[in-house]
């Protein structure tokens, strides 16, 4: 563990400031709960003269042993809601790529930290819409299917197809 403090010493990685609940680790044991804050954030002080103000926040996600780091600069936000998860599928439409060109070309008089920041924050947002309106509900399209599948009711099959 000595070798790692050194390493991060020689490279000038600091501690990133957290807020709120100080663990970001849990193990469940019969009769007591260990909590450890194992997982940390990380910088320089060229990404703390860029960045001030940056805190980082332990999303509670209960499905998991471990909590998720958000790293966020001073004035913005972390989203609490679902991550956003560029889907491969929108490639085979044009107006995927129309939709990102036109969010990284809107003009913004913001510092170029902040506005990359809103503007990945912003495509996600738009390309999400776009994907519903485009796509519909991949997700339930696809339950849809498995039942139909399990009832044995899509058109067309005989139980020696599926």
């Amino acid at each position: 563990m000595q070798l790692f403090r050194d390493a991060l010493y020689e490279c000038g990685f600091m501690d990133l400031e957290f807020v709120g609940f100080p663990f970001t680790w849990h193990k469940h044991f019969a009769e007591f709960t260990v909590w450890e804050r194992l997982d940390r954030a990380m910088a320089t002080n060229e990404w703390f003269s860029m960045f001030p103000g940056t805190k980082v926040l332990h999303l509670d996600r209960t499905a998991f042993d471990h909590k998720a780091l958000c790293i966020s600069p001073e004035g913005m936000a972390c989203s609490f809601q679902k991550p956003f998860h560029f889907e491969h599928m929108w490639m085979s439409d044009k107006s995927c790529s129309e939709t990102i060109k036109a969010i990284w070309s809107e003009n913004s008089f913001e510092p170029w930290d902040t506005r990359v920041l809103k503007k990945i924050d912003r495509c996600g947002q738009e390309l999400t819409r776009w994907s519903r309106k485009s796509f519909g509900s991949v997700r339930k399209e696809l339950e849809k299917k498995k039942e139909a599948i399990e009832g044995g009711r899509i058109e067309g099959c005989s139980d020696r197809r599926l």
